[in-house]
């Protein structure tokens, strides 16, 4: 029984020790494939392009440079691959060309700017057009890898020159963190040669020696050459901007808020037109958004299509403030008379789209413009309206009547008190009012962002709704022209009447 017993012990343990054993090896297994994945991560996923700023002097990521994968790069695509050199192809050396008509232009093959990894580091070299293979060099080794990025000019956005180096200058473009996309010019002096230049990388230590790899495949150095350097606009200017008005939407749901309530009273012996300001106070933002291959943070000028110049903004930030306004409401009242007036409107937040042309603009007064999309946000006050109460006499706060009764006597009836209106808009950056959904059936001016112009009160249209503020009658002349209409009709109904006898 003993034996037994230590058989079954020994037997448990041994099960024990693989179990704990096989979870060790699990272990290592998932630390080595996490490893291995944040390894690729860490050399692959970043395909940011980093220069020399010329402020701090550390590097930047690059808006309009970045490394494109050759996976996805599809040479039937409008993407723009930086070009280093050019490489001589003899008659008869390229056939995939069907005519002589096509063969002058294809003797020059550009070489593009590409990095592999090698030896654990990034490093430039040089890849042939229709070739799908990047040439490299470092301590001697020269090697072609297949699976490698490009230097792609994003859009075409970025303003970029091969300069000859002295020392480091700003905006040269890094492989990694220590070495320069560099390039030596084959001697004109050799005997027809191949390559117009030699691509490679420059330590930033000592600026001193380009490595690169030669038409024969072999590595070479040199003491001179150029830097690939990239320079960075100082501001923008937004201009041509139009606004596709039938495609704005709503970020938010509109909210509708009493801006100010007043009162406007006539105290005088005379019927007076009146005025009070309206003073309010709301959140105005407004974002043109952030796109890739544009700086945020520069100065920027914005011009509509019909020539109106917008404030400036601050590209890729929102702009916030607080504003305060006034609304100019007038009113025509009677001696002794007053009313109340609610001032309302709709804060919205909406997102309007746009197509603009974007100039660059350098500190040498160089420039680059080229046609991009966005959408603008804003965030406002719309459809500020006045509402106005019934008109009361101030004397008991009774409405006043908008009919009278008829005279009895023969004399022209008296003229009803009205009030007339009318309507200032203030100096702000909402647009006019919009009615309904209007707004989407019209076709828009592009400059419905800028404020309107005053209205002229007296060519400014008045309500005329049959109410409290009826306007069918108005001034003194409403009640000359009424009793004159009386007169005439006491006149004229006697002498129809003794017509009438006559003829019967």
């Amino acid at each position: 029984m003993e034996v037994i017993l230590n058989y079954e012990s020994h037997v448990i343990n041994h099960e024990r020790s693989h179990l704990s054993m096989l979870r060790q090896r699990n272990c290592h297994f998932a630390l080595g494939l996490l490893g291995c994945v944040i390894l690729l991560s860490t050399t692959t996923a970043d395909n940011s392009v980093h220069i020399l700023s010329k402020y701090t002097h550390q590097l930047i990521t690059s808006t309009t440079l970045r490394w494109l994968p050759v996976a996805h790069y599809n040479p039937n695509e409008s993407k723009e691959i930086v070009i280093g050199g050019f490489e001589n192809i003899s008659d008869g050396e390229d056939e995939t060309y069907a005519n002589q008509a096509e063969k002058p232009e294809a003797r020059r093959r550009p070489l593009y700017v590409c990095r592999a990894m090698h030896g654990s580091v990034w490093v430039a070299g040089t890849q042939k057009d229709k070739e799908r293979v990047c040439t490299v060099t470092t301590y001697g080794v020269v090697q072609s890898y297949d699976k490698y990025e490009l230097l792609e000019n994003i859009d075409g956005a970025a303003r970029i020159a091969w300069v000859t180096y002295l020392q480091p200058h700003m905006g040269a473009v890094y492989v990694n963190s220590k070495t320069l996309i560099a390039r030596h010019m084959v001697p004109k002096d050799k005997n027809e040669p191949r390559y117009t230049h030699y691509i490679g990388t420059l330590s930033s230590e000592n600026l001193g020696t380009i490595i690169y790899v030669n038409e024969h495949g072999k590595e070479e150095s040199a003491k001179s050459g150029d830097l690939l350097v990239e320079t960075e606009p100082i501001r923008y200017e937004l201009s041509a901007v139009k606004l596709n008005w039938p495609k704005r939407r709503d970020v938010k749901p509109r909210i509708s808020r009493i801006l100010s309530n007043v009162t406007i009273t006539n105290h005088g012996e005379e019927p007076s037109s009146l005025a009070e300001a309206c003073t309010y106070t709301y959140k105005y933002a407004v974002y043109w958004g952030r796109r890739h291959a544009i700086l945020s943070g520069l100065s920027t000028t914005i011009t509509l299509a019909n020539g109106t110049s917008l404030p400036n903004i601050t590209w890729g930030m929102r702009d916030e403030e607080n504003r305060t306004e006034a609304y100019n409401v007038q009113i025509f009242l009677e001696p002794g008379t007053g009313v109340n007036v609610t001032l309302r409107a709709n804060y919205t937040d909406t997102e309007v789209p746009y197509t603009a042309t974007l100039i660059s603009h350098y500190e040498d007064g160089a420039t680059m413009s080229r046609v991009i999309s966005g959408t603008r946000q804003e965030e406002t006050l719309l459809d500020i309206v006045p509402e106005f109460g019934p008109i009361y006499f101030l004397s008991n706060y009774s409405v006043v009547p908008t009919t009278v009764p008829p005279p009895t006597t023969t004399e022209p009836p008296t003229t009803t008190i009205a009030a007339t209106t009318t309507m200032q808009p203030q100096e702000t950056t909402h647009r006019p009012r919009q009615m309904g959904n209007a707004v989407d059936s019209v076709d828009h001016d592009e400059n419905l962002i800028v404020p309107p112009k005053k209205i002229d009160i007296s060519t400014s249209m008045q309500n005329d709704d049959g109410g409290p503020l009826s306007l069918k009658n108005k001034g003194d002349y409403s009640g000359v022209a009424c009793a004159k209409s009386s007169l005439l009709t006491l006149v004229i109904s006697p002498l129809l009447l003794l017509i009438l006898h006559r003829i019967t």
